[in-house]
This record gives structure tokens, sequence and C-alpha cells, in this order.
């Protein structure tokens, strides 16, 4: 009977001591193991996601081998260019981040682009290593795919994209800001 009363007299404490350390938790993996627009310091530096350890339950991220091999992912964020002139082609090339083992193949692709708008007559593809095998991502700025899946994953992706139509006079640029992919493969073994 004394330990219930020094359990209750306890448990109050431990649970205001308990909640401040899980908001650091969460605050701890809402800085350091989200994707960032850009690196800490300012720099648009790609990030890479590399798992080689499968988890015991289903991943939060949606990223469980399909066929029981490891899996990974990278992420890369490139500035998108401004569009200055109406039936021109402007492309933002994404690089294969970090070490793509031979054989990986892909699970998913998500993109994510913006510009300060959006007018008639824009058009965005999303392609993977040239333009020959490419996703209309037109109507959607952000979103994923598995139309890609089980290409090679060591590919790079591009984003194509152009504003279709007659200009009007003393038409301003349209800004381009961060555009960003983010491949999941599935690596042999």
């Amino acid at each position: 009977m004394p330990e219930r009363a020094f359990i209750r007299r306890l448990l109050p404490w431990l649970l205001a001591a308990a909640l401040p350390a899980l908001a650091w938790a969460q605050t701890y993996a809402d800085r350091n193991l989200s994707i960032p627009a850009a690196g800490s310091d300012g720099s648009k530096r790609p990030i890479v996601i590399l798992s080689p350890v499968m988890p015991s339950g289903p991943s939060p991220l949606n990223i469980t081998p399909a066929h029981g091999g490891p899996s990974g992912a990278y992420a890369s964020d490139v500035p998108g260019p401004d569009i200055r002139a109406r039936n021109a082609d402007y492309i933002t090339q994404f690089t294969v981040v970090g070490q793509v083992p031979p054989g990986a193949t892909i699970r998913k692709v998500s993109w994510r682009y913006t510009l300060a708008s959006k007018p008639p007559g824009f058009e965005a593809r999303l392609c993977w290593k040239d333009a020959g095998v490419c996703w209309d991502v037109s109507q959607t700025s952000a979103g994923s795919t598995d139309f890609f899946n089980g290409r090679d994953a060591r590919q790079p992706f591009q984003l194509h994209y152009s504003l279709r139509g007659t200009a009007r006079t003393g038409e301003p640029p349209i800004k381009g800001e961060i555009n960003q992919v983010i491949v999941t493969f599935d690596t042999p073994g």
C-alpha cells in the first residue's frame, strides 16, 4: 500500500516532466527529420535519405520495399528558372543524390514546384532520364506517382515547363522558386 501512495504522488510529477520531453522530441524530429526547402544555412543542398534497415512495422514514410530487400530515397532541391517568354521551354535538371546502388529501381516519385503565379497556358512535365518518359504535372504543383516504377533509380529527373499562348504587351516574368523531386527506390538483394 505505501508503494501505491508513493506512485500516486509521483505520477503527476512524472507526467509534468514527461510532457515537455515529448514536446522536445517532436520539435527535434520536426527540425532534423523533416525535409526542408533549403539547408539550415540557407543553401540549396539536396538531402539524402538511405535506409538499409528494415522496419519491424509499417513505415511512416511508406517506403517499405515491395520485394523484402532494402530501400532508400533521395531528395533533390533546385531553384526554378524564371519564365520570361511564352512558347519557350524551361528545364530544371535534378541531380541524383548520394550513392544509388546499381540495379536499384524506382518505387515512387514525389515532386513539388513553386512559381509566383500559374497563368493560363502553363504546362509542366516531370521527366525521367530525358524528355522521352514524362508525367504531366501541369495541374498539380505537388504530388507523387507510381508512373516511373521499375525504372533505373540512378537516372536523373527533369522538370520541363513552359507558358503557351500569345504574350500580352508588358507581361512581367513569372518568378520561379524552388523545385524538388524525391525518389524512393528498392535495391537488389
